[in-house]
């Protein structure tokens, strides 16, 4: 009997944990689609005054939050990229090489690097004596960006995108003699977003949050789960277009003030028509009005939407969630020439995550 109690006690401790091990989509029929992403975004630093962002993709980085009393970060928005490093360096996250190998703390120190000293002699023009001036470099200042993997999902109830954080890899930026970025990625360090947790930035446990606008291709995603083509089709073309799903204008930057539209109003989107296009001469300083006819737009059209999400360090489980707000398609607008002059979205699909 006690053999008989002991094995059935192995076989259920080895149930429970095969199963904590699923993902949470894993015969979750609500969840029609999942697709893995790794994109790069600018999470610290990086605010709407930038005009010449590094990448050009994302189009700004807002603050929405952070807690000096809780971070002990008093007029720096640094506080995510050194606790995450630290962590790592000091052996509390599980760290993997680019290739997928676990990673040792004294490895994570030898890839991070070590802080150096720099000596930069400087002359007086006037009294000609030299100056030198020793420069602390401290590897953890040129991490500048993080590389995201993101779990995209579709919940068909909700008729909503949603997406969720597993792991991060810190990127080093270095500027070149001529002026040029050098770009390295690190590892990927380990994050447990909670799939079930509704992350706001009014939880006191939530002590740092931002707000990304970037313009994101899902061509190379990496499916997961279900048809990713199919989905994203449905969601930002044919639902918005039959009034199925509830569409906001792009009149608004931000979606809070935006009004929602109807499927006519979509419709007129979608079609085509003739738009005007003012150009502005800097060195004559004349306005230039060119006629510009644009053909119906399909789904093939759409190479990128513009996503707003949050982003939010939960103190509680020390980790990076992400959170969808809207997606909207981008319409690509040609100049007289052909040449793509510049994107715009033609709506907003908010999402219910």
């Amino acid at each position: 009997m006690k053999k008989f109690l002991l094995t059935a006690s192995f076989f259920l401790f080895l149930f429970t944990t095969i199963h904590s091990q699923k993902p949470f989509y894993h015969k979750n029929k609500t969840i029609s689609w999942v697709g893995e992403t790794e994109f790069t975004y600018y999470l610290e630093n990086y605010d709407r005054l930038n005009f010449t962002p590094p990448n050009r993709q994302q189009e700004e980085t807002r603050t929405i939050k952070l807690d000096p009393f809780a971070t002990c970060q008093f007029g720096t928005e640094k506080y995510f990229t050194n606790f995450i490093i630290n962590e790592a360096l000091e052996g509390r996250r599980k760290v993997y090489s680019l290739e997928g190998d676990f990673m040792s703390q004294q490895e994570v120190e030898q890839e991070f690097g070590n802080v150096s000293i720099d000596t930069t002699i400087i002359l007086d023009p006037e009294t000609k004596e030299e100056t030198i001036v020793v420069a602390h470099t401290d590897p953890k200042y040129q991490v500048q960006a993080f590389k995201v993997r993101q779990w995209w999902y579709y919940d068909k109830e909700k008729e909503s995108l949603g997406s969720m954080v597993k792991a991060i890899a810190p990127v080093m930026e270095t500027e070149r003699s001529d002026g040029s970025l050098l770009r390295k990625t690190l590892f990927w360090i380990e994050m447990k977003q909670d799939f079930s947790k509704d992350y706001n930035y009014n939880d006191p446990f939530v002590i740092w949050a931002k707000e990304t606008v970037t313009s994101l291709s899902f061509k190379d995603i990496k499916k997961k789960k279900g048809r990713t083509k199919k989905t994203l089709k449905n969601l930002t073309y044919k639902n918005p277009k039959k009034g199925k799903i509830k569409t906001l204008e792009n009149e608004s930057w931000y979606p809070y003030c935006a009004e929602t539209i109807d499927k006519e109003e979509v419709g007129r989107l979608l079609a085509s028509s003739v738009d005007t296009v003012t150009t502005f001469d800097p060195e004559t300083f004349q306005e230039d009005i060119t006629i510009v006819k644009k053909k119906k737009v399909a789904y093939k059209d759409f190479e990128m939407f513009r996503v707003l999400q949050h982003w939010y360090f939960d103190k509680s489980s020390n980790t990076l969630a992400s959170k969808v707000i809207t997606i909207g398609p981008l319409e690509n607008i040609y100049d007289e020439k052909g040449e793509l002059k510049f994107r715009r979205a033609l709506y907003y699909i908010p999402s219910a995550q």
